[in-house]
């Protein structure tokens, strides 16, 4: 499809332009012949529309053989609407309703065709047997790339390998236990926060936005394990372009995003947005984004001055290995003691972590915290426990108290653990993934063309009733409590729980966000008495890619004393 409108539109374009050059000059005859071309040209995109909505999907498909739901129109295809402000709604319900081995077909609007991945048979051929054979989506890699200015070669699959290889040591359990301080100190640190908001505004009434402090101390606590950088967004809210990254991403137009994609589905618009790239940039987002890539770009441009000044200190390689895993080493830091990332993959690194990190995790812990005011009985129940089991001399500052005995003291909290886990079951951040076919290759049996599209709806298998027994679309953080349920919920299956990927792509960072999310919850429930004020209206969703609630939590705040 984009073969045929990256050639037709172009010529469209200039047989228009001859049109109304021969008129302007009062040329008939070559007014004529023009006119006779733009007929023929439209007629050609009648000829190859009919084809893909109405000849391919009936007759010419590969797919023949997979169900489809009923009822496809030409518009709306599968939907109930050109743009839905869900898009993983649709496909939910079908792959739900419409009897299938585990494929089925799927069409968006103006029948574009993507095959839905339903069940985990499926899921594991893809990601684990084949993960090479099934790539992200180019437009993905583009969009991102115009956002923030990375090229994101890890989402290719050697630049993955290579990803993934070269920065294991910053995601083992010892180094996630050598930053447990920074992460509960800032944490802490934003509680002491919200207090000195509380005694300046004392009206038993005034609401505190959560969601602002939540994005300023991730901001913060990324900057510090990314970079070893400071970006003081806590104390310094209006700083400069510290909080403008997770301000872009928080606005991010959902149906902005859907026009982008549907249009690179069907022209290879890449040309035009270079030409346009220099206008782009002097957008307000376009400047703010320049902004916040330069301010990476010096904070990397130190970490590479202080390694190199590090290494020529310590004198030989020998000696920088004895830093071991567990050093408290920023990411930026290791991957320059990997020694194979040139400074603008470390920018692109760097990009990326403050790109994705900060904006799930902290929709995540919104989440707990519209549960926990829904069912009042889960903060209780929580809060006794921190209570129990945190000496909370210990925690303020964390004076005394080492990273691992913070994980450890963290890890023993198992209703804790319980909570973060089923917010993150039931709250994907991100409920469709995308891949497309790199070769030709087979699912379960099916040809499977290069170039074809693939949608894993991932709450289909978080709250697969069949995977994860009756109550599966309750939210109960019971089911993963006891022995042996600590790590599966109690699920069925290895690949039930698809919030953060499978097989060797599986998210890097998950124990990072874990961690975070452990500490931000924990800090906020035994502090205070947390009421959601907006409750009835909290969770409706942001009409984006990404599942957020639309107003964020607006919470009412009662200051807990510690005996």
């Amino acid at each position: 499809m984009p073969d045929f409108l990256g050639v037709w539109l172009p010529l469209w374009i200039c047989t228009w332009i001859a049109a109304v050059v021969q008129y302007v000059s009062h040329r008939n005859h070559g007014f004529v012949t023009v006119i006779t071309f733009l007929v023929a040209e439209f007629g050609a995109l009648v000829i190859w529309a009919f084809y893909g909505m109405v000849l391919y999907p009936r007759y010419f498909t590969p797919f023949r053989q997979l169900p489809t739901p009923p009822g496809r129109t030409l518009r709306y295809g599968n939907r109930k609407q050109f743009f839905p402000e869900y898009a993983w709604d649709d496909v939910r319900n079908a792959a739900e309703t419409v009897p299938n081995n585990g494929l089925m077909r799927f069409y968006d609007a103006l029948s574009k065709e993507a095959l839905v991945v339903t069940k985990t048979e499926a899921i594991k051929e893809m990601l684990t047997l084949k993960p090479d054979d099934f790539g992200h989506p180019k437009n993905v890699q583009y969009l991102m790339h115009r956002l923030t200015g990375s090229r994101f070669s890890f989402l290719s699959p050697h630049g993955h390998k290579a990803f993934r290889k070269h920065l294991r040591p910053a995601f083992t359990v010892a180094h996630i236990r050598s930053i447990m301080p920074t992460i509960w100190g800032r944490s802490d640190h934003m509680t002491r926060l919200i207090r000195r908001e509380l005694q300046a505004n004392p009206d038993p009434h005034h609401t505190v936005d959560i969601r602002d402090y939540l994005r300023r101390t991730m901001w913060d606590i990324f900057g510090l394990i990314v970079l070893g950088h400071d970006f003081q967004t806590l104390d310094k809210p209006a700083a400069g372009t510290r909080d403008k990254l997770v301000g872009i991403l928080g606005r991010m137009n959902g149906r902005l995003v859907q026009w982008a994609n549907f249009i690179m589905t069907y022209v290879d618009v890449r040309p035009l947005l270079k030409v346009l790239s220099p206008l782009l940039m002097k957008s307000p987002t376009g400047k703010a984004l320049e902004q916040i890539r330069n301010s990476v770009t010096q904070a990397v441009g130190r970490k590479e001055t202080e390694f190199r000044a590090d290494t020529a200190k310590r004198g030989s390689n020998e000696q920088r290995e004895g830093e071991g895993e567990g050093s408290g080493r920023d990411i930026t830091h290791i991957s320059l003691k990997s020694g194979v990332f040139p400074s603008e993959e470390l920018i692109d690194n760097a990009m990326l972590f403050l790109t994705a990190g900060p904006n799930s995790t902290a929709a995540a812990v919104e989440w707990a915290i519209y549960e926990m005011c829904r069912r009042p009985e889960i903060q209780a129940r929580l809060r006794d426990e921190i209570n129990e089991c945190l000496d909370p001399a210990q925690l303020n500052g964390t004076s005394g108290l080492s990273g691992a005995a913070l994980l450890r003291n963290l890890q023993s909290l198992p209703y804790l653990s319980a909570v973060c886990n089923e917010v993150i079951r039931y709250y994907p951040f991100v409920p469709l993934s995308p891949r497309v076919a790199e070769r030709d290759t087979s699912l379960l049996g099916v040809p499977i063309p290069r170039g074809a599209t693939l949608l894993t709806p991932v709450e289909v298998f978080n709250r697969s009733k069949e995977l994860w027994g009756h109550d599966a679309e309750e939210f109960n953080p019971d089911r993963w409590m006891g022995v042996g349920r600590e790590t599966n919920g109690g699920a069925a299956n290895a690949y039930a729980f698809m919030s953060f990927g499978a097989g060797p792509g599986t998210c890097i960072g998950k124990d990072y966000a874990r961690a975070m999310m452990a500490c931000l919850v924990a800090a906020l429930v035994r502090e205070f008495e947390i009421e959601v004020v907006n409750l009835e209206t909290a969770g409706r969703l942001l009409p984006a890619p990404f599942k957020k609630s639309l107003e964020g939590m607006q919470v009412r705040l009662r200051t807990l004393h510690h005996s």
